[in-house]
């Protein structure tokens, strides 16, 4: 690998690329809820579940991490409701519920836009990286369904280039030997 290539790995702390329907995360969340209910009302075991919301949101995107993140407090508050007895005062026990909530939101936001970003970064990336099938004569482009594509077009569909036409100098005295680039430009100037 090039030493550009090198410097471009993807670091080994970032999960692996990939999707996953947001469907499996309602199962994964009746998991959890289940297992958090099982652990009775003093538990801090909703903590854990930032775990499933991270994954959510590297892999199925913003809403279902933040379903996930939303889910299990709910969850929580309404057993302290309705079929547990809290260590402490209720209020007291929704407050840090729903603390611990908000800040788990923030997680899935904070990791949805990490992936988001780490998505665009590797699309733009494939795009302007490796070798391209150029045309001697025309300089042609063979995009990636075979087809041949001029140049400027190649570039500007996948790039915010735009380009203007121009001669260069030699190029206009070997084809357009009879116009006077020099004495244009004096004219020009004048």
């Amino acid at each position: 690998m090039s030493t550009k290539g090198q410097a471009l790995a993807r670091p080994w702390w970032l999960l692996p690329p990939g999707r996953m329907h947001p469907s499996w995360w309602i199962g994964i969340g009746t998991v959890v809820i289940w297992l958090h209910y099982a652990a009775g009302p003093s538990a801090q075991f909703l903590v854990l579940y930032v775990i499933p919301v991270i994954v959510a949101a590297w892999y199925s995107g913003r809403q279902t991490a933040l379903a996930l993140a939303l889910a299990v407090p709910l969850a929580h508050v309404i057993f302290l409701i309705t079929l547990w007895t809290p260590p402490e005062s209720l209020p007291l026990a929704i407050a840090r519920t729903l603390l611990r909530g908000g800040i788990i939101v923030l997680i899935a936001f904070w990791f949805a836009r990490l992936s988001q970003h780490e998505r665009d970064l590797e699309r733009y990336v494939q795009r302007l990286e490796g070798l391209l099938a150029i045309c001697a004569f025309c300089k042609g482009i063979r995009n990636s369904a075979g087809e041949w594509e001029p140049l400027e077009m190649y570039i500007e569909t996948r790039s915010a280039a735009e380009f203007s036409h121009g001669l260069c100098p030699s190029c206009c005295r070997l084809h357009y030997p009879e116009f006077d680039l020099d004495n244009e430009r004096s004219r020009v100037g004048q």
